[in-house]
């Protein structure tokens, strides 16, 4: 299928417009700052934060090394916010300071340099990993089953943090090697069932989320009995996608193939599938009952509790993506075919009111377009390809000029508090313009039939390489 040209050289130049937009550090943070400064107090999104990949500087300096392919003064304008990261991590302590990784590693793989910060990031890094690998088995030793998303998501957790520790391992870092194979080993246990106390007696998958470690009271109203989060962002996807992609790069530990397939063959379990393919819940109470409850079973729960969302963090892209590696890895046609028929069923799917107004990579219309038009790319697919164009097209369209960043996150309805979508100026990866740009930019050349690289990319952020 030839490509649409016109569309690809606007879809790249919104993402150069972007990246113009986002081209001075200390501008881009105070108009952030400004902005969710800005919003009325019962609005609390992730704000700004500077040393973060997914909400600040680093991220941004992603799309800016990406830039430099074609236009090398970007170049400067990454290492300008890498350098603003740095200055960053000085304040947020040694949990930012693997945030540093990617970008810097992916900037002097372009254009050299940072092999200092490198080396001293990566053992920051594997040191502060392996201390929280050490309480989380001391934790589990000492209190039993029962876990908190933050302890192994991909966004806070060890599924997130490893991806860097499996980056500089690839690179021969030893320390980093060692400490990741900590990881997988507790990865590998956390697959094991456990048998709750506060449970009926049955058993559960190990990364079953106890109640008491619930943040918000309304999440041990609706999962008294806790619940088994299915998701990529803060779910079971995570360290799925962490330890597909070290099995396959090699970094394996004793039972890590039966793992991933108790992990995969979960996933898929859980699935509805109907004629267009499967959908996923974000979430599954651990017991249908809870205790002494006489009443029908609770029905699974989507991202905000309700039906099947088709996002990345939640929803059917991600979760699609992450069976795609799992399959890969695993060498199992049968589970890629399945992520394949999934996405394709997707994009035939009616939008939901989120993601019809949401541009950004996690949970809206950029995560989307960069699955889509991976998977198109893995497999040839001109259906896909047509959806890849469809969302591609409403994302130039999106693109305002005479906003800070070109474009604004878009925050969901919450109850009678905000009954309504907020929008808010967000420069950075994981809601805002940086993602949404980079989504755009690697579209527009993998349509024009450019080579998808080998190994970590920008969207290693996300756990997709």
């Amino acid at each position: 299928m030839t490509a649409p040209r016109a569309l690809c050289d606007a879809a790249s130049d919104t993402a150069h417009r972007v990246a113009e937009l986002l081209s001075s550090p200390e501008r881009v943070a105070g108009a952030a700052r400004s902005a969710f400064a800005a919003l009325p107090s019962e609005v609390l999104p992730p704000a700004w934060q500077p040393a973060s990949l997914l909400l600040g500087h680093p991220g941004i300096a992603l799309l800016h090394t990406r830039c430099a392919r074609n236009d090398a003064r970007y170049a400067a304008i990454g290492h300008a916010h890498l350098a603003a990261a740095v200055a960053a991590t000085t304040d947020a302590g040694p949990a930012a300071v693997g945030d540093l990784l990617l970008p810097a590693r992916l900037h002097a793989r372009a254009h050299g340099g940072y092999t200092r910060l490198l080396a001293r990031s990566a053992e920051v890094h594997a040191a502060y990993v392996g201390a929280c690998v050490a309480r989380l088995v001391t934790l589990r030793q000492e209190h039993g089953p029962g876990l908190a998303y933050g302890d192994y998501d991909v966004i806070s957790g060890l599924a997130g943090q490893a991806r860097g520790l499996l980056a500089a391992a690839d690179d021969g870092d030893e320390r980093s090697a060692r400490v990741l194979h900590d990881v997988l080993d507790f990865l590998v246990g956390m697959t094991h069932p456990v048998r709750p106390a506060e449970g009926d007696g049955s058993q559960v998958p190990g990364w079953w989320c106890a109640p008491d470690r619930y943040l918000l009271p309304r999440d041990r109203a609706e999962f008294p009995g806790g619940d088994l989060n299915v998701g990529v962002a803060h779910g079971i996807c995570g360290p799925l996608a962490l330890m597909a992609l070290a099995y396959r790069a090699g970094h394996r530990v004793p039972g890590m193939r039966d793992a991933l397939r108790r992990m995969a063959d979960w996933v898929v379990g859980v699935g509805r599938a109907d004629d267009r393919g499967s959908q996923w819940p974000g979430r599954v109470a651990a017991y249908p009952r809870a205790p002494g409850e006489t009443s029908p079973p609770r029905r699974p729960s989507g991202a905000a509790g309700g039906s099947s969302s088709p996002g990345w963090c939640y929803g059917t892209s991600g979760i699609a993506w992450t069976l795609q590696l799992a399959g890969q890895a695993l060498d199992d046609h049968r589970l890629t075919a399945l992520a394949r028929d999934a996405v394709r069923g997707l994009v035939h799917r009616p939008r939901d009111a989120v993601t019809a107004v949401d541009p950004g990579f996690c949970h809206g219309r950029a995560g989307i377009l960069h699955i889509v038009g991976r998977m198109a790319a893995a497999g040839g697919s001109t259906e896909l390809w047509a959806a890849a164009d469809a969302l591609a097209r409403e994302l130039v369209a999106d693109f305002d000029a005479r906003t800070p960043f070109g474009y604004r996150q878009v925050l969901p309805p919450s109850g009678t508090s905000r009954p309504a979508p907020h929008r808010v100026h967000h420069p950075g990866l994981l809601d805002g313009a940086a993602g949404i740009a980079l989504a755009l930019a690697d579209y527009a050349d993998a349509r024009r039939g450019a080579a998808i690289e080998d190994g970590a990319g920008w969207d290693a952020a996300f756990l997709m390489s």
